[in-house]
């Protein structure tokens, strides 16, 4: 809990002749200025306020990205500017998301981590679904091809009693954003079915979701407890966050597969040199065998050629205001 006279010493900061400034340069929304001086605490503590004072100028639809230098850099400010909002109250915490980079290079045959994925799907389905107003990122997860607004989306699923739905479509959909089906529910991402019952545990959610089905309507959902599967309160709405930010359907996997025959073999004999690993090891030799093309470690890297066109601040929207620490 937050005293009323700490923010009131905070709100201080607003009344500064130097944030009033800033103020006026994000209110006429065109140039640069460079802002310095700020150790690392006052900068988080400033950068509610200018996104405040963005949106005051520009309308709710103007959200702020904070560019930094890598994935420890952004975690660390990320943990201060959230600490920041709760003491200020400046700016809601829920609004301010973190979009990391992957934690491996393309081409080391090795797919980013599973935490890393979850993190970034999460993300960019909030960017998408205009819930934030405040991004930190990576200048590589900047420069990262992204697809469409639709695209991502269209990751998350939000079921209300009372919907009508096809339980095996709403498996596979899971299946397909990073969860795993387990005979019994007890981690996040893992997901269930027997019956009309489905069970399922999303990421940021304090606990699973018992679904009942009448039918193809969903009857009731109740929160359970992991570890005695017992029944507690009923909820009317849940929200089930991906855990992957590409899906692992056949339209992208047959793009890559495509790309990869075409380019790799071709490309290898024009250059002179030898065929890509990732084409001999994966994708050729899974083809030859099934005919459809597979998944194999680093497979996310190749997802843009399905279509991923855009870039972060098209994802954010025309009126972005960008910082750059």
């Amino acid at each position: 809990m937050i005293l009323p006279f700490v923010r009131e010493l905070v709100a201080d900061l607003e009344h500064s002749e130097a944030f009033e400034r800033a103020r006026r340069h994000l209110a006429g929304g065109t140039g640069r200025r460079r802002v310095s001086g700020l150790t690392a605490t006052a900068r988080a503590l400033y950068l509610p306020y200018f996104v405040r004072a963005a949106q005051a100028a520009q309308g709710q639809h103007a959200p702020v990205l904070v560019l930094v230098s890598d994935n420890k850099a952004a975690e660390s400010l990320h943990a201060a500017v959230i600490a920041a909002c709760e003491l200020s109250g400046a700016l809601d915490a829920e609004e301010v998301l973190r979009l990391p980079a992957h934690d491996v290079l393309p081409f080391e045959n090795l797919s980013p981590h599973g935490e890393i994925q979850e993190q970034r799907a999460s993300a960019l389905w909030k960017l998408a679904s205009g819930l934030a107003k405040l991004v930190i990122a990576p200048v590589e997860a900047a420069c990262m091809r992204l697809f469409p607004r639709d695209y991502y989306a269209a990751l998350a699923l939000r079921l209300r009693v009372g919907e009508e739905h096809l339980p095996d479509m709403l498996v596979e959909h899971l299946l397909s954003v990073g969860y795993t089906r387990v005979d019994v529910v007890e981690m996040p991402g893992q997901v269930s079915t027997r019956g009309g019952i489905l069970d399922v545990y999303g990421p940021e959610m304090e606990r699973p979701v018992r679904i009942d089905f009448f039918g193809d309507e969903i009857e009731a959902m109740r929160r359970f407890d992991p570890e005695t599967q017992r029944s507690s309160s009923a909820v009317d709405e849940v929200l089930l966050l991906p855990l992957t930010e590409t899906p692992a359907t056949e339209t992208l996997l047959t793009s890559i597969n495509a790309r990869l025959t075409r380019s790799g073999a071709a490309g290898a004999q024009l250059e002179g040199g030898e065929t890509p690993a990732e084409l001999v090891n994966h994708v050729a030799h899974a083809a030859s065998r099934t005919g459809e093309a597979t998944i194999f470690p680093g497979w996310e890297f190749y997802a843009a050629v399905a279509g991923a066109k855009s870039s972060l601040l098209e994802l954010m929207g025309a009126q972005t205001r960008v910082m750059i620490e």
